[in-house]
């Protein structure tokens, strides 16, 4: 095929609703070529610290500069460009997830180009589902407990059968809530890790863990500071629990398999900015012999639909993963949300991700970004 210029770049701004929790704000990023088809791609849930929200009409036009009259056709030269021009490998600075919408949005463009799915643009999937859990958010107090006790039976009641656990510093809340579900539910669920979001001290974090091994879970997740490379090394050696962290970037994964510090790599599509980067992130993995699984930040169907298609043909999934924020948000901007079924994320099949925006969702959802009721409300979710 000769080159296929893209013409244009566009941003939109959307707010979601959650079942439960504060509304997410996300971006949705369109990139069209000049015979008029369009690759879609999403800055997902940009509702985290720090409380600053991009000025969307300089970035559309950073964009626009970087972007219209390339070759839609050739991906390293636009993620090379995104690259150089967006750097930083901390999900905090936020360049990440510009990278990543355009990441998906030229997969999904060039996939349509060419008329077949991304998974075979990426050389052809190896399993069509991906097993995925779902959260159990973390609890402030003992009153929180028959809220999540029923979000567990209305989750098992729709196939789902294993489940992540935040937990937090309210312990005695923690033992309670997993004491019901263990004795209600037995061997019928899985409880795949206890997260605990990088928020613990090591001490805070072993005192934690005493408390909480007894009950039977796969692995750790961020059980301190995610930084802290030595920290994490140090839980792990004091545990007898495999651990699994966030991996940014290519440099950070080099700086765990070098100080033997986790196990497990959870990699998603914002925190590796894009595509690419998971593949990237999934490879290194393969080479070092360490497990893996999918990560997440709530995206939409968008994002979702690119996370099923690196799943559907990455060397290793390991342990059942994260993505299910179509299940959390109220709304969503696709006219059909990506699929779930016993437990498993589809994989989506058709032209590009396989999924179809709505652009009268998206303008249903249209809202101007704003930080103001995150720390209002100190940045509560689930």
């Amino acid at each position: 095929m000769s080159r296929i210029l893209i013409k244009n770049v566009s941003l939109f701004p959307v707010v979601t609703p959650r079942i439960a929790g504060e509304p997410s704000r996300h971006v949705l990023l369109r990139l069209e070529a000049e015979n008029g088809v369009a690759g879609w791609g999403e800055m997902s849930d940009v509702s985290h610290l720090p409380a600053m929200m991009p000025d969307l009409n300089d970035l559309e036009s950073c964009l626009r500069a970087l972007l219209i009259g390339r070759d839609a056709l050739n991906l390293n030269v636009i993620e090379d460009l995104m690259l150089a021009n967006f750097p930083g490998t901390r999900f905090y600075g936020k360049a990440c997830l510009v990278r990543a919408a355009v990441s998906i949005a030229a997969h999904d463009l060039k996939a349509r180009l060419l008329g077949i799915p991304v998974f075979d643009l990426l050389g052809g999937k190896r399993r069509d589902r991906v097993p995925v859990c779902f959260p159990i958010f973390r609890l402030t107090s003992r009153e929180d407990v028959p809220a999540r006790l029923q979000l567990v039976q209305s989750k098992f009641d729709e196939g789902f059968r294993a489940f992540r656990f935040y937990f937090g510093r309210n312990t005695d809340a923690d033992e309670e809530l997993l004491d019901a579900i263990c004795g209600k539910y037995g061997d019928r669920i899985v409880i795949t890790s206890l997260d605990g979001s990088g928020l613990f001290t090591l001490p805070a974090f072993l005192r934690a863990y005493r408390r909480l091994a007894r009950f039977p879970f796969q692995s750790i997740e961020s059980p301190v500071d995610r930084d802290d490379v030595e920290a994490i090394a140090e839980a792990r050696r004091s545990i007898d629990h495999p651990v699994s962290e966030h991996v940014r970037s290519p440099e950070y994964a080099l700086r765990l398999i070098k100080a033997r510090t986790v196990d497990i790599f959870n990699i998603s599509i914002t925190v590796a900015g894009g595509i690419s980067g998971m593949l990237k992130l999934f490879a290194l993995a393969d080479s070092a012999n360490i497990e893996c699984l999918i990560g997440t930040t709530q995206e939409l169907s968008v994002a979702t639909a690119a996370q099923a298609h690196v799943g559907a043909v990455a060397p290793r999934l390991d342990y059942a993963s994260d993505p299910v924020g179509p299940c959390l948000y109220a709304v969503d901007v696709t006219r059909e949300p990506v699929r779930y079924a016993q437990g498993n994320l589809l994989v989506p099949e058709g032209p590009g991700l396989g999924v179809e925006v709505d652009m009268s969702r998206i303008r249903d959802a249209s809202a101007p970004l704003s930080s103001l009721n995150d720390v209002l409300t100190s940045f509560t979710r689930g």
